[in-house]
């Protein structure tokens, strides 16, 4: 298979083709499973805090699998690791439509979401490694506005199914454009260059992952056992001493998971913090969102996603218009603004329920989507001029990562704070969460400005 970057247009057009069909299928289900959790909690007779890990273990495994695969495929290829990700996530997405229990189920679409992990960082790597500098923003625009779109046509397609049949049809549905886009990576795509004279960094891999489990499932635990329960307290006092011995690990072996110098780039750390909350708001609160429809207006799983459906149309819109945007203007100001409007979205997303406005929600709904599409287009962007060509695996990997343990930890708070309420007034705090934390990244931003000028 060809190597490097490719100068033929058709090529190029069939590349972007190729990946915007994997994107698609890795966020395909994400709004009818939300709009399903109650469904699925309701069949299993299970509790809110354990089912709610039908979403945040799968986060969990995106994130530990981001980077870890990021760097595999900086040394041996990232189109090896895009097929043989979506290659486990066809399958194992089967498996979870067979589930049997809670943790079947949870299991069974972690793995999943592992293999997706694998294409997610890989697609963005192979855009930056076969398509020429000045084609990549649009790419990675148009990339985003597909993951933003994918989650539309699951609720078009596969709401009534789901309706009809139940939620198993889901990830039956889910496992066809993993398949498809697993055939187009074998023929449609080359691979990008290997470093065998690299080894891999397993310890580090291992630090950082159990370091990340540890918070999240204290995180998780809080709410059924408490803050003192001893498993949490352990979860939370290994948590540092497992990032500790990470960032010792990496300073000492000659190949790092991580450069560490890279965090001391002021574009990577601001972006990489910028991520993380954004992502926990947004997801969080979306996360919240069919439940609180579900409760307060007691719609179905199929007209409940209609009202979701909002969302990840604001996603996509965002990411074209940053995609356009990028080449013309600075990435700080692009990066603001998108934040700016999450802050004023999850405004929205606070009074909606508390006046049991049901437009109210849609707005925010929509401002928080198109926030989301354009910050994360121009983060994407800029955190690749931030390291080297050989790294651009690993440093989309960390970006990722962040991304899915700032979504992780947004979804385990404020459902730890809703629980089984139908009282407005608590949906309303569980949402100003999310506006708190929309806030925080307004310092992230202005660190990233005031430490761009201080050169």
């Amino acid at each position: 298979m060809d190597l490097g970057v490719t100068t033929d247009r058709r090529r190029q057009k069939l590349i972007v083709i190729a990946l915007l069909i994997g994107v698609a299928a890795t966020s395909f289900p994400t709004t009818l499973l939300a709009a399903s959790i109650e469904t699925i909690r309701l069949d299993f007779d299970s509790d809110l805090a354990t089912i709610s890990w039908v979403q945040v273990a799968p986060s969990l495994g995106f994130a530990l699998g981001m980077p870890m695969f990021g760097k595999l495929g900086d040394l041996y290829g990232h189109r090896r690791v895009y097929v043989i990700g979506f290659g486990v996530s066809t399958a194992f997405s089967l498996l979870t439509a067979l589930a049997w229990s809670p943790l079947s189920l949870i299991l069974a679409r972690t793995i999943s979401q592992l293999g997706g992990g694998a294409t997610g960082t890989a697609a963005i790597a192979l855009v930056a490694g076969l398509l020429p500098a000045d084609q990549r923003s649009r790419s990675f625009g148009i990339l985003n506005m597909a993951g933003g779109l994918a989650p539309v046509l699951g609720v078009v397609v596969g709401g009534p199914a789901v309706d009809a049949i139940g939620w198993r049809a889901l990830f039956v549905l889910a496992a066809i454009p993993a398949g498809i886009a697993w055939v187009l990576g074998l023929f449609v795509l080359g691979e990008t260059t290997k470093r065998p004279d690299v080894t891999f960094d397993t310890w580090g891999g291992l630090a950082l992952g159990a370091g990340a489990t540890a918070l999240l499932f204290g995180i998780n635990r809080i709410r059924p056992w408490g803050i003192a329960h001893p498993v949490v307290i352990v979860c939370f006092v290994l948590t540092p001493v497992l990032i500790a011995a990470f960032v010792r690990i990496e300073r000492r072996v000659q190949w790092p998971l991580l450069p560490l110098r890279y965090l001391r780039e002021r574009s990577f750390t601001a972006s990489t913090a910028t991520m993380f909350f954004m992502q926990a708001s947004f997801i969080g609160s979306f996360m919240l969102a069919p439940l609180m429809v579900m409760r307060l207006f007691h719609y179905s799983v199929s007209r409940t996603s209609l009202v979701l459906m909002s969302r990840p149309l604001g996603f996509a819109i965002g990411a074209w218009v940053a995609g356009h945007h990028h080449s013309t203007r600075s990435m700080r100001k692009l990066q603001l603004y998108g934040n700016g409007l999450l802050i004023v979205g999850s405004v929205f997303m606070v009074l909606g329920p508390i006046g049991r406005s049901l437009w109210l929600i849609e707005v925010g709904l929509v401002i928080t989507g198109f926030s989301n599409g354009y910050s994360r287009t121009v983060l994407s962007s800029l955190v690749l001029t931030a390291v080297d060509d050989t790294d651009v695996g690993i440093a989309t990997g960390v970006l990722n990562m962040t991304s899915q343990l700032g979504s992780a930890i947004g979804t385990t708070v404020m459902s730890a704070i809703i629980a089984n309420s139908v009282e407005p007034s608590t949906m309303g705090w569980a949402f100003g969460a999310a506006l708190i934390v929309a806030l925080l990244t307004v310092p992230a931003t202005a660190l990233h400005r005031a430490r761009a000028h201080a050169t």
